[in-house]
């Protein structure tokens, strides 16, 4: 899953959770695991992803952009934003133009936890 808007949060292990379109994602269930990568299309030819991190599933489920409180904005590791941006920023970068309806858009809330990756170089 690509996180290309939301790297640094990815690499400090703060964001984990993560709101798709509600058409997408659908057969991911608790307890799946997910690759998390800086950017999945339109890579240049010979590029390859850069994988950030790997997570376990929590949760996934459809809920509206209205449930977005400060709390949700941290979570997605967007902190620099009030809900009211993020809805709004979420609602324009999936195609809804509408500002009197944003809150009751719908979108898939993925939550998720990291898993630890052993580090250590064999002797």
């Amino acid at each position: 899953m690509s996180v290309a808007l939301t790297i640094d949060a990815v690499k400090s292990r703060t964001k984990t959770v993560t709101r798709r379109h509600p058409d997408t994602w659908k057969d991911l269930r608790p307890g799946d695991g997910l690759t998390l990568i800086e950017k999945g299309m339109g890579l240049p030819k010979g590029s390859k992803q850069v994988v950030l991190a790997e997570v376990v599933v929590i949760s996934n489920q459809i809920e509206t952009l209205n449930q977005v409180d400060e709390r949700e904005v941290q979570l997605e590791g967007l902190g620099h934003m009030t809900p009211t941006e993020f809805r709004w920023f979420w609602a324009r970068s999936h195609g809804h133009p509408n500002p009197d309806r944003v809150g009751v858009i719908p979108c898939r809330r993925i939550a998720w936890s990291y898993t630890i990756i052993n580090t250590e170089v064999e002797q």
